[in-house]
């Protein structure tokens, strides 16, 4: 069965901006100290003391959901393309 990639890259990109989102949430409820606990968890082997700021500007987070959105879309959609050719193969 064929993949719908447009489909699949809204989807991707509408993943993406949800969990932009809940990490923005993430961000304001912990604060700085236990976001760097939980991020250095998550990515063993990096320290993200010196890189995490506790601002951002809002201005900053749109352009950052929107190049999440698109990056991520398009991601999505090269994907489907390429199931679709593999299964064109077969």
């Amino acid at each position: 069965m064929k993949v719908n990639t447009i489909k699949l890259g809204i989807a991707s990109g509408v993943v993406s901006v949800l969990v932009y989102v809940g990490c923005a949430i993430l961000m304001m409820i912990v604060g700085k100290d236990s976001l760097v606990s939980i991020s250095n968890l998550l990515f063993h082997g990096m320290e993200f003391e010196n890189i995490i700021r506790e601002t951002v500007p809002l201005t900053e987070t749109l352009l950052g959901l929107l190049v999440s959105f698109l990056f991520w879309g398009i991601v999505g959609y090269l994907v489907g393309i390429l199931y679709n050719l593999q299964l064109a193969k077969d």
